[in-house]
Formats: C-alpha cells, structure tokens, sequence
C-alpha cells in the first residue's frame, strides 16, 4: 500500500479488508470491500460516507468486534485480524472505541468512578484503591467536577456521559482511539464542546485518532485526512483542508447535498437533498457509484476502479478525473 504522509511507518494499516455478511435467506451481503487505508502516530484520519456505506463495519473489524472476511488488520507492526483468547483481550490496551450511544457500554448498575477506574484494574495498571483514585483525576481531564464519582448513568445528561466514556477510554493511555458517531447524539452546543475536549486531548495525551462520521463540517473540524466511503469502498481520500479539491463524483455530490450548515469557504448554505444509498450497489460489477454518476463511462461498468494518486495526499477510485 503507498505511504501518503511520509516516510514514517502507520500505526494502523487496513490492507485489502472485506466483509462479507450472510443473510437469513441465504443471500451474501458485502458491507466492506477491499478497503485500504494507513494511519500515521499522531494523526486524526476520518472515514466518512452516508447511512449504509459500510464505515461502521470497518470500526467493528478495527476493534475486533467482528473479523474480517478477507485481509489483514495491522496494528503496531502485527497482523491482529486473527487474533483469539488473551491476544484478543491485551489488544484492547492499545485500541479504545467510543460508541454513539454511551449507554451501550455503561452498566446502569455502575457508579462513574467504578466505571473510570475498571479499565485501570482490568489491565493491571493499578489496584482499585489506585484507580479510585485516578478517576477522580480522569474526570478533570474531561472537565467534570469529582461529585460525579458516585452519580449513576441515569443521573448524568448526554454530554456528561459521553465525557465520561471518553474518560474512560483514554484512561489507558491507547495506542489508537476510535470514535464511532461519537458526537452525532448529542445537542450541536454540546456536540461542539466535546470536540473541542477531544481536540485538546489528542493535543495534551499525543493520541492518534480515527473518527467514523457522516457529518463534514464535524469531520473537517478535527481531522487532518478524510476518506470518503460508498457501498462498501473508499472512494477518495484527501487532506480534510482541500475538500474543494474533492475530485470523485461521490464526494463532490457528499459536499453538494448532505449538510445544512455554512460553508467555511463561500459562506453559503448547502443545499440538503435526500441522499438514500443505492440498495447493493456493491453487489454490481463494475463501480458501485456507477447508477448514480453522472460521468459514468462504458469501462465503468466492467472493471471496479482502484484508488490512484491524483497528486500528494489525494486518491480517487474514479477513470474519469
């Protein structure tokens, strides 16, 4: 796979990755296909697309949630898409996810210093006497005050759960944090608050982050790369500040339609339009944008397109740019 950034070794390489889910009635579903990306330390990269398109999947492989159909997962210079028993659990030590939806992950009958301090405990960095402590100064860094330690999960506001779980999740100190749609439910004041903590945070901790997204104008705010997906694919990937160089048909009509918001370049509002992802477009051949491209060519319809450098730090998968 091409190195984009520099001569530095990633810290996350995703090599050729499928996966492939098998219906009830038997049907094969390709969620991720041959999906390439490299993830320097230090580095912010965001994988972003619509409803459907398969970024998600690549999360749960990341994180080991699931296992890739095909490929390698190579995380600090090991293949970890196979691993089982306790490699599976210590790579938790060097990978954290924060989930959409703090609830998932937080025991209704766990207090928030209980909760702080387990990872600490679980991976034997400290005893519990030690992480009850270090809770406390978990919640500082997320800037919360310490009379939270006792408060349940029910007890605490949206924003204020997430900020824990962040917490948590950087307590030990991972090699990569992962944020699925970490924002995306909450209010847009405090969605803009807590980038804020995790910029800041990736500042002051050195944290390498891969942020899973649909929403650009979040996605622009803290990532230095994106990558853009389309049913299964990465279509596109470029500096997260030369998005007006988009080049691929999918990513131009991404920033044409999807968001309601102000654009930082021309001060004008985006056009929303319903953007209903194209039901197994992966499962046709040739390029999976192809039905609803307005460029598409006859080759287009017989050959999948491979990601090709179009100038330093931009790849498109698209003949006709």
């Amino acid at each position: 796979m091409e190195q984009m950034t520099d001569n530095r070794q990633p810290i996350l390489e995703l090599r050729h990755i499928s996966k492939t889910f098998r219906t009830d009635d038997g049907r094969e579903v390709r969620a991720v296909r041959d999906a390439n990306l490299a993830v320097y330390p230090g580095e912010s990269v965001a994988l972003v697309g619509e409803s459907g398109c398969g970024k998600s999947t690549v999360a749960r492989m990341v994180t080991r949630l699931i296992s890739p159909t095909e490929g390698e997962i190579i995380l600090c210079g090991r293949d970890i898409s196979k691993l089982e028993g306790k490699g599976l659990r210590d790579l938790y030590r060097d990978i954290q996810m924060v989930f959409q939806d703090p609830y998932s992950v937080f025991s209704p009958r766990m207090s928030v210093g209980t909760f702080l301090g387990e990872g600490l405990v679980h991976h034997g960095i400290m005893n519990r006497a030690q992480a009850t402590e270090e809770a406390k100064t978990l919640l500082a860094l997320v800037e919360l005050p310490t009379e939270l330690m006792d408060r349940m999960p029910h007890q605490l506001s949206g924003g204020q759960l997430q900020r824990v779980v962040v917490a948590r999740a950087v307590s030990i100190r991972p090699k990569v944090l992962l944020l699925d749609e970490a924002t995306s439910a909450l209010d847009v004041s405090v969605q803009k608050q807590v980038l804020a903590l995790l910029m800041r945070l990736r500042k002051e901790l050195e944290l390498t982050f891969v942020f899973i997204g649909h929403d650009l104008a979040v996605v622009r705010a803290i990532a230095d790369r994106i990558a853009v997906m389309y049913a299964g694919m990465i279509v596109e990937e470029l500096g997260s500040e030369d998005l007006t160089k988009a080049r691929h048909p999918y990513t131009q009509r991404l920033l044409e339609s999807v968001f309601s918001v102000h654009d930082r370049t021309n001060q004008k509002v985006i056009r929303v339009e319903d953007m209903s992802m194209a039901v197994n477009a992966n499962a046709l051949p040739g390029c999976p944008f192809r039905p609803r491209c307005p460029r598409a060519m006859d080759e287009c319809g017989t050959a999948c397109p491979a990601l090709r450098e179009l100038e330093p730090g931009h790849r498109a998968a698209c003949p006709a740019v």
